[in-house]
């Protein structure tokens, strides 16, 4: 797989391809580089420049998703508040481990503490009451069903009760096990409802390893579940790991604004530790109509633009062409079918000593 670049994001790499460019436009076939040297850098258009062509048309690519990934484990929990409110401590960050029992977050507890004082006096009341009416039971001042019906109240408030303490030891939030923070979607003092999901903690020494992998919603519509990944790590060199698309978010993080894509990797990752930042690339399976000029027909870049030569209709002048690249692969970039307008032949070797209405004499092809 042909590592991605991107031209809008790093514009000094693709300058370097542009003077690689000049390099092999210099070092072409001899009879096209003996032609070419004598001509001055404004060649008059009225003198012929020797150059090649390759041939170039739409074909269905499949472009590749640059991202950086974390390791982590397969097994994940979505960690929240059994109530809402506001948060008034958040102890953990992204990527910190934690331990069994370690307290992670905490709400505001005012809100709690304030119904449980209420659902504890409410239940003692009843009790007191449930008291009273006992007496009067047994001195035959009160019936059956008066006694019956308090125990009712009794029964509703102690339930009330110990759903309050629930709620307030819940206000917390408590690490289920050790493990590493894969997300955390929220900040101090931000109030979130019942459920929201605060953090989510990634478990420890199971067997599968995945990588959670930030893409941008400028690609995440063109990549899907089953697409598989290429990744390398700076521990290991000399080993590059495999995996596959397990989970697509619905939504992207609230804090980093990217979707955190998980990715399966096969089973010579078990050697990566949680926690390793790994770099790669998704490889899409939709692909989309594009066309691979050869990066040696580049002659000049100039923002999210490039321009290259092509051989007017009757094969004897040079025309210039302007294009955007959406993908720079090692030899190829890439571009929609529309910026050629229908352009079937590319000027590479030569390229260089060609200006707009030089007259051009066309040596064999090189085929694609």
């Amino acid at each position: 797989m042909l590592p991605a670049y991107n031209i809008f994001n790093n514009l000094q790499e693709f300058t370097g391809f542009f003077l690689v460019t000049l390099m092999l436009a210099a070092c072409g076939s001899p009879e096209a580089s003996n032609s070419a040297a004598s001509l001055p850098s404004n060649a008059s258009p009225q003198e012929t420049v020797f150059v090649q062509t390759q041939p170039v048309s739409v074909q269905e690519t499949s472009i590749p998703v640059s991202v950086i990934g974390q390791v982590g484990s397969a097994t994940s929990y979505n960690l929240s508040f059994r109530t809402g409110g506001f948060i008034d401590e958040i102890l953990v960050d992204e990527g910190d481990w934690v331990s069994k029992g370690q307290r992670l977050a905490k709400l505001n507890q005012r809100e709690t503490a304030a119904l449980l004082l209420r659902a504890e006096a409410m239940f003692e009341q009843s009790m007191r009451e449930m008291n009273r009416i006992q007496n009067l039971y047994n001195d035959n001042a009160a019936t059956k069903q008066q006694l019956d019906n308090q125990q009712t109240l009794v029964d509703i408030h102690q339930a009330e009760l110990e759903l309050a303490r629930f709620n307030a030891e819940k206000s917390e939030i408590i690490a289920p096990q050790d493990g590493i923070i894969l997300q955390k979607m929220a900040e101090i003092n931000e109030q979130v409802r019942q459920g929201d999901v605060i953090f989510t903690l990634g478990s420890r020494g199971n067997e599968a390893t995945v990588v959670m992998a930030g893409v941008s919603d400028r690609h995440i519509h063109r990549v899907k579940s089953g697409d598989t990944a290429l990744f390398s790590s700076s521990a290991y060199p000399d080993i590059q790991f495999n995996g596959i698309i397990t989970r697509i978010p619905s939504q992207a993080n609230n804090r980093t604004g990217v979707f955190n894509v998980e990715i399966t990797l096969n089973g010579s990752a078990l050697e990566l530790k949680n926690g390793f930042i790994l770099r790669g690339s998704i490889q899409p399976q939709a692909t989309e109509p594009l066309i691979a000029v050869p990066i040696s027909a580049l002659v000049e870049a100039d923002g999210n633009a490039v321009w290259v030569y092509t051989p007017d209709p009757s094969r004897q002048t040079a025309n210039r062409v302007r294009v955007e690249p959406v993908h720079i692969a090692d030899t190829y970039f890439y571009v929609r079918g529309e910026d050629l307008n229908g352009i079937t032949q590319i000027i590479t070797r030569g390229s260089a000593y060609v200006r707009p209405g030089s007259r051009i004499s066309i040596s064999e092809e090189v085929s694609l």
